[in-house]
């Protein structure tokens, strides 16, 4: 398995903010963008986010709270093994059974979801504000391997 670290939430924030924009923004709902370190603490506290590296990206997820066993899933980086890796980590240590991942329109990230198993569900209209417009948000599934 490849080694994952947790981070605290402020060293997350600090790594969200220097990460590639494109592929920082809209993680686990955060824009590390436009919201200062402090709001990015806040949010991940208020949401429940764990945040881990990965080799050089970033993981991070957060437990959907109308369904236990559920987990809400991002990365700054478009590697499949990192991901599955991330994925065994949390079905073993978390008990999660399935993933969500919310990528916006062009993520840099999206290629890693689809190979690392995340079939596309659906789309959210003009569901994130980005750079003076709306954009759409597109929905990914995965669920554990038994």
């Amino acid at each position: 398995m490849a080694d994952i670290a947790r981070l605290s939430l402020p060293q997350a924030a600090r790594l969200l903010a220097s990460t590639d924009p494109a592929a920082a923004r809209g993680f686990l709902g955060l824009d590390p963008v436009t919201q200062n370190s402090a709001l990015l603490v806040k949010e991940m506290t208020l949401r429940q986010v764990s945040v881990h590296r990965v080799g050089d990206a970033l993981y991070g997820h957060a437990p959907n709270p109308h369904q236990p066993r559920q987990a809400f899933v991002a990365a700054t980086e478009a590697d499949p093994t990192a991901l599955r890796a991330f994925l065994g980590y949390l079905a073993a240590y978390r008990r999660h059974t399935s993933y969500v991942a919310l990528l916006p329109e062009g993520s840099p990230v999206t290629a890693g979801f689809e190979a690392g198993g995340f079939v596309r569900s659906g789309t959210l209209p003009d569901h994130a504000y980005r750079s003076g417009r709306y954009g759409d948000v597109a929905v990914y599934y995965a669920a554990r391997e038994d």
